[in-house]
């Protein structure tokens, strides 16, 4: 598993502007009818964030857990982000094949 591939397409998410943040813009990502969903949890993000999310998602949304908070929060220019829904079905894939391997 390349981390760093998995971060370049987040960053190339980032850039074209197909990452929502923040708990609520990812309960709603989570309730939207996408069909493809994945949602990134900072491994350092609070349990209860983790729960939050984990309990509300559906059978079907990804989620995985990797990077700090401050490495997802370097991609969006903020501080600290604990959590990140990916917006695009070709860049969810991406990550999702890099991370199987």
């Amino acid at each position: 598993m390349d981390l760093k591939k998995v971060y370049s397409l987040l960053g190339f998410a980032a850039k074209s502007k197909k990452l929502s943040f923040g708990k609520e813009r990812v309960r709603g990502y989570i309730r939207s009818d996408r069909r493809k969903k994945l949602v990134i949890l900072a491994e350092d993000a609070s349990s209860r964030l983790k729960m939050d999310i984990k309990i509300r998602a559906p059978e079907g949304v990804k989620i995985v857990e990797i990077f700090s908070k401050e490495e997802l929060g370097k991609l969006l220019g903020r501080d600290e982000i604990s959590a990140l829904a990916v917006e695009d079905d070709s860049i969810i894939e991406g990550i999702l094949k890099v991370l199987k391997e």
